[in-house]
């Protein structure tokens, strides 16, 4: 039965608004220029944020974070408990907490080497090129201000890159919270590290000496009897660890206790290496057999100086007096008048000095108080 005629009418209208209805939407969908439907999103509202995308760490290669300049790291870059420095471009990134103070002044050096304390003392850990000894951890000596633990970890750091597999021990250093420690009379206040001299293997081995071994005057193990014989003083490698600790910009070297034949043995590869003067003139100056202790014929005794941030708290020297001047020569002239060739040449150098200034080139006192007329001064900055 057919629909009326009116109703017929009616329906094909409604049809027909409602194709219209659809055009038009379909070409409020198009861009103006035609074709494709636009994937923007609809303009935002006045209330709308987005949040900003989170980086992508790129992908880390095994073995590490890698370093600023693209190498991979090697054993010897960072040890599981090394504190890369921030302020070195081959170490922007850090893993795990920092074993030195976060801040300049975290930890403070007061008062003289030999009578004072520390505030803050850093501990010192190991690293992959750094070993502090058994005895050393067990009494507790391992701690220093943050600029000497730092100094110590990228020194050794630095050797084990130029010398690979090389590992440098460390010795007393401080207690926490400084004072004295036996039997040393200095080690007091943060700013003193002993370190056991490197050594080669005469018979081409891998043996390595054992700690604080006693070198002769033609730099050959003498003491244990046990290692007498069989180690060399390994004068570039113990160079390399010296001119690290002379030419890093963090911190001013004040004196390195050395037994004069050693010294030479250094000062000597030096010019061979063709070091710069002026390098060789300040390990020189600082390079230094104390004149009231052991010649130090089995470890380097480093001392730095004060920090800038720890003055005037932290003393460093003296003012040496015409007695203990007249004292320091008499022992010069014994030395070039009795000692053997090195310590000739090691007397003649310093009694050759000019006279403005020489009281600071003279050895020092070691085992005094720095505040004591009868210590020397540090010796100025080049």
């Amino acid at each position: 039965m057919g629909l009326p005629k009116r109703a017929t009418q009616a329906w094909c209208a409604l049809f027909a608004v409602g194709v219209l209805c659809g055009l038009a939407m379909c070409q409020r969908a198009l861009p103006k220029s035609g074709g494709a439907v636009s994937n923007a999103p609809p303009p935002l509202g006045p209330k709308t944020v987005i949040a900003p995308a989170v980086p992508v760490a790129p992908p880390v290669p095994m073995g590490g974070t890698p370093s600023a300049n693209g190498r991979a790291p090697t054993p010897t870059d960072h040890g599981p408990d090394d504190d890369p420095d921030p302020d070195e471009p081959d170490n922007p990134t850090q893993a795990g907490p920092p074993d030195a103070p976060s801040t300049p002044d975290a930890s403070q050096s007061v008062g003289t080497a030999q009578n004072g304390h520390l505030n803050g003392g850093v501990r010192v850990n190991d690293t992959g090129a750094l070993r502090v000894l058994a005895w050393t951890r067990q009494r507790g000596f391992d701690h220093g201000t943050g600029a000497l633990v730092r100094l110590l970890q990228r020194g050794a750091r630095t050797v084990a890159d130029a010398f690979p597999g090389t590992v440098v021990a460390v010795g007393n250093l401080s207690r926490a919270g400084g004072g004295d420690i036996p039997p040393s009379v200095s080690h007091n206040s943060g700013r003193d590290a002993d370190v056991p001299f490197l050594a080669f293997d005469r018979l081409g081995g891998a043996r390595v000496p054992p700690p604080f071994t006693h070198f002769d005057a033609a730099g050959v193990a003498d003491a244990p009897p046990y290692a007498a014989g069989l180690f060399e003083f390994d004068a570039a490698r113990n160079w390399a660890l010296v001119k690290h600790w002379l030419t890093d910009p963090a911190v001013v070297v004040q004196w390195v206790f050395v037994a004069v034949p050693l010294r030479q043995a250094l000062l000597d590869h030096a010019l061979r290496a063709g070091e710069p003067e002026l390098l060789r003139r300040r390990a020189a100056r600082v390079l230094v057999q104390p004149r009231d202790s052991s010649p130090h014929a089995d470890h380097f005794h480093l001392r730095i100086a004060c920090p800038a941030d720890d003055r005037p708290h932290c003393v460093d020297g003296g003012i040496a007096s015409g007695e203990a001047r007249a004292a320091q020569v008499d022992a010069l002239l014994a030395m070039y008048e009795h000692g053997s060739p090195a310590e000739q040449r090691y007397a003649r150098e310093l009694l050759t000095l000019p006279a403005d200034g020489a009281d600071a080139e003279l050895p020092p006192i070691e085992g005094s108080d720095a505040a004591d007329p009868l210590e020397a001064p540090s010796p100025p900055v080049p």
